[in-house]
């Protein structure tokens, strides 16, 4: 009876010894087929790119300049195709602001594409796009709804941004941007389109020019195009220069220009 069970506890050995080789050689061919399967699908010359499909506006930007960008990074390996490189070639042109690219089964690459909208003129004919970066672009034909922004290298999106407030608070009486500079020392100029130039500090910019247009409003209007500039870095008020004359200084209520330029109200405090 021990001699038997001995036995059969070494039959069931061998088999268990006989099933574990097997599997083990299933498990080693499938992984050198896979192993061959991937050399296969990798190289260089099978499964190459057939297509490159571009998606965008195409108001500035041509299908030829897109292909031109890309013929090189997209050629090789479907599986292996470098998708950062290929959008970094397209976002290298000057009207593509941005793009994603994708693999499209079986072979095919999209690639979509925003272009630059051109939100004002930056110095050096250069421009800003709609995020305040600075974009150097061929323009073929006039934009003069443009506005004319310059400030020190890197105040690109700060100069929009402010440009569009403070065009806004203008805008109400009636008052029209035609330029805005940032200076060095982050003095902001205004240029208006009737002649105006109103002077900014940093401090407190919109609360300052939004009191300068309530008085606007109230009684300079009818003055038009004779003031000349206005500075608004006052704490508690502003001067107006009229063309022609010396400056009269204002406090919140400001006083009546008489014909030497002279304001009715004391000078105001600088701030």
């Amino acid at each position: 009876m021990l001699n038997a069970d001995m036995a059969r506890a070494k039959v069931e050995e061998g088999i268990s010894l006989f099933r574990a080789a097997v599997l083990l050689f299933a498990l080693l061919s499938g992984l050198l087929v896979l192993a061959f399967g991937a050399d296969w699908l990798l190289r260089t010359d099978n499964f190459p790119v057939r297509q490159v499909r571009f998606e965008g506006e195409f108001k500035r930007v041509t299908q030829q300049e897109l292909e031109a960008a890309v013929v090189k990074a997209v050629r090789g390996n479907f599986f292996l195709l470098n998708l950062d490189a290929v959008k970094a070639r397209v976002e290298a042109l000057p009207w593509v602001y941005t793009a994603s690219v994708r693999r499209q089964w079986p072979q095919d690459v999209h690639v979509r594409f925003t272009e630059q909208q051109l939100a004002a003129r930056w110095s050096d004919g250069a421009f800003l796009n709609q995020a305040g970066d600075v974009v150097r672009v061929t323009l073929n034909e006039a934009m003069p709804d443009l506005p004319r922004l310059e400030g020190p290298e890197g105040t690109g999106p700060q100069v929009l941004e402010y440009s569009r407030k403070l065009g806004q608070i203008l805008a109400v009486v009636g008052l029209e941007l035609e330029q805005v500079a940032l200076t060095p020392r982050r003095v902001w100029r205004l240029e208006l389109k009737d002649g105006m130039v109103i002077v900014l500090d940093r401090d407190q910019p919109e609360y300052k020019l939004e009191r300068f247009a309530r008085v606007y409003a109230q009684s300079l209007r009818h003055q038009g195009g004779h003031i000349a500039r206005v500075d608004l870095r006052y704490a508690n008020g502003f001067a107006v220069e009229a063309a022609g004359v010396r400056a009269a200084a204002h406090r919140d209520a400001p006083g009546r220009l008489d014909a030497t330029g002279t304001g009715r109200t004391g000078a105001a405090k600088k701030g």
